[in-house]
């Protein structure tokens, strides 16, 4: 394992550490989103602190309920950053899953969920 990889994994480590001691929910110390404070909505990621203590602690029922929409594409995103990280030895995967139609897909869903939640 290279040196980028282990720091990768340390990061990682260190952000569910966090994330499973403390509830972004009621912690004061969790940031807040400026796009909910300036106007009101909630972007496409609001609930993503709260969706990631919900699944370190085995709550799938309370991260649907905190950001749906990325609970249902963290599998693309994992494979995503999988064949970012692999881009040399996996050509075709990465051409795969950064297609146009994969990214056009995506950018239509996020879009549509961020209207949808806000209405």
């Amino acid at each position: 394992m290279g040196r980028k990889a282990g720091a990768v994994i340390g990061a990682v480590a260190l952000v569910a550490v966090v994330y499973y001691l403390f509830n972004p929910a009621t912690s004061r110390l969790a940031p807040k989103c400026v796009f909910r404070l300036v106007t009101g909505y909630d972007c496409p990621g609001c609930g993503s602190q709260r969706l990631l203590h919900s699944l370190l602690h085995g709550d799938l029922y309370g991260a649907w309920q905190a950001n749906a929409y990325l609970l249902c594409v963290t599998p693309l995103l994992l494979l995503m950053g999988f064949a970012a990280m692999w881009r040399s030895r996996y050509p075709r995967l990465y051409a795969a899953v950064n297609s146009l139609p994969v990214i056009a897909i995506v950018c239509i869903s996020l879009i549509s969920w961020t209207i949808f939640r806000n209405l």
